[in-house]
């Protein structure tokens, strides 16, 4: 059985659970996100995988507008070395089409590839399909 966790503000609601039979956490993205967002859900994710220790992540951005990108730095400084300790190995991003999303992924891929393995997708099938069974880049 799945573990519900939300994080909500006036603008967006984020919903993460523990998908057991996968081993995997699902983090379900709505609304209009901001980097407070991102940072709230970050720490919030930090501190159920220090528990869990699950090594797949599935990010779903797909019904999401905003920008995001500051929290990058705070990602990558701050949560890269906490989550390094935790057993993640591999993480699928669902994109929106949101532009401002799209870029701000790429660049967190950019800045989390030397800890874990981080793969970008269009649509949420395919994202899962690949988490089930990761390949390693050559």
């Amino acid at each position: 059985m799945a573990e519900l966790w939300a994080v909500t503000s006036a603008h967006s609601f984020i919903s993460i659970k523990y998908e057991e039979e996968q081993d995997w956490f699902y983090v379900k993205w709505s609304g209009h996100i901001n980097s407070d967002d991102v940072v709230t859900v970050a720490k919030t994710y930090l501190n159920l995988q220090k528990e869990m220790h699950c090594p797949r992540l599935l990010n779903d951005k797909s019904d999401v507008t905003g920008e995001w990108e500051e929290a990058n730095d705070w990602l990558e400084f701050e949560w890269k070395p906490d989550l390094a300790e935790t057993g993640l190995k591999y993480m699928a991003m669902v994109l929106s089409r949101d532009m401002h999303d799209q870029a701000a992924a790429r660049d967190l891929q950019r800045r989390l590839s030397s800890n874990i393995i981080v793969s970008l997708f269009h649509d949420l099938a395919t994202a899962k399909a690949w988490l089930a069974n990761p390949e390693e880049p050559d």
